[in-house]
């Protein structure tokens, strides 16, 4: 049982390592990724048969984790500011996931993650064009492109407060600025 338990531990490892060096180095090899989290590439190679392999898993793996920190999100209509606050802070932590979803080629090639993916966005575009109705957000910015901006913001958030460049606290607010100020409609701007 627990070497079972570690076993499992050490695959979540290297899956974190996986995705936080191919968010920040997307072509690097199986070898890379076996250096970067500390194990051998037999290792690496008992845990994932190819690279192929990997990267299918480390998408299923990030639809999970989103799907797990949105899961009871309510995207409400009538409270638009409240409800992107709330989906920052839960997405935030995950930016190297959502970057991975966006960027890895696999992503595209397996339709069953695709659909995943779909799904996931499924709510946040609802919410988008309600929102657009209603009149808060420019209604000639597609909601496929806002959806895509906002994924690489958060990205950029997440790559930033890794770095350093940026504190955690400040995060959601320039963050939620940046959309707010950057979708709202026209008669809306100063």
């Amino acid at each position: 049982m627990i070497n079972q338990r570690n076993k499992k531990s050490r695959h979540e490892e290297i899956l974190e390592s996986a995705t936080e060096l191919l968010s920040l180095k997307p072509t690097a090899t199986l070898q890379e990724i076996a250096d970067y989290a500390n194990i051998g590439i037999a290792t690496l190679h008992r845990h994932f048969s190819s690279r192929e392999a990997l990267l299918n898993e480390l998408a299923i793996n990030a639809i999970h984790l989103v799907e797990n920190a949105l899961q009871d999100m309510s995207f409400q209509p009538e409270e638009m500011e409240k409800t992107l606050e709330e989906l920052f802070l839960r997405l935030i932590p995950l930016g190297d996931k959502i970057y991975f979803l966006a960027y890895a080629a696999s992503v595209d090639e397996n339709p069953r993650i695709s659909e995943s993916e779909a799904q996931l966005k499924k709510p946040l575009a609802d919410a988008i064009e309600n929102w657009k109705q209603a009149g808060l957000l420019n209604p000639s910015i597609p909601v496929q492109w806002m959806i895509t901006v906002i994924y690489n913001l958060l990205f950029g958030i997440w790559q930033e407060i890794h770095s350093g460049n940026l504190a955690k606290n400040d995060a959601v607010r320039l963050l939620l600025t940046t959309v707010l100020q950057g979708f709202q409609p026209a008669h809306l701007q100063p």
